[in-house]
């Protein structure tokens, strides 16, 4: 926080906490009907308004400075992000470049399917309703596990259900 912030924000605060007296000394001064004494605690209260209002200003002037300074460090920070992914995609390609006669290990996935797997896919095949050839691309509907469900008369079922 800017040095100019800190100062306006607690010299503005304690002017507006310091014209409260004033300002009771005026009220009790207008009770009495002690004008010459209301006219000097009002014009203290406007001093210390006048006071706090200089405040608001240098609170001001410090928060646009604060303001500029996290620009130029946003700024920075996203250069050195931009410099960093400049320097990971050179690397990048000097890998691809280097490795483009030899597989890499590090690059590369494998997927190695078990015999229980095997077996479990093909009694799935085996069970499930919907023929190998039927098209599912259009037309498809879903029953409520999530397999497709292909339509009675594309299967070659049909139900009469006149009576």
């Amino acid at each position: 926080m800017n040095v100019k912030t800190m100062e306006g924000l607690a010299g503005a605060s304690a002017s507006i906490r310091m014209v409260a007296t004033p300002m009771g000394v005026a009220k009790e001064a207008e009770q009495k009907g002690d004008t010459e004494k209301m006219k000097r605690a009002l014009g203290y209260a406007a001093g210390l308004t006048d006071q706090a209002e200089a405040y608001e200003k240098k609170a001001s002037q410090g928060m646009k400075a604060d303001a500029e300074e996290a620009k130029k460090q946003e700024k920075l920070r996203q250069e050195e992000l931009i410099k960093a992914r400049k320097e990971e995609r050179k690397e990048q390609e000097k890998q691809i470049q280097e490795g483009e006669g030899s597989v890499k290990e590090a690059s590369t996935d494998s997927v190695e399917i078990s015999e229980e797997g095997k077996y479990q896919a093909e009694v799935e095949g085996m069970s499930s309703s919907v023929p190998a050839d039927a098209d599912l691309s259009e037309g498809t509907g879903y029953d409520k596990s999530g397999e497709a469900a292909v339509p009675m008369a594309e299967m070659g079922v049909y139900v009469d259900i006149s009576v």
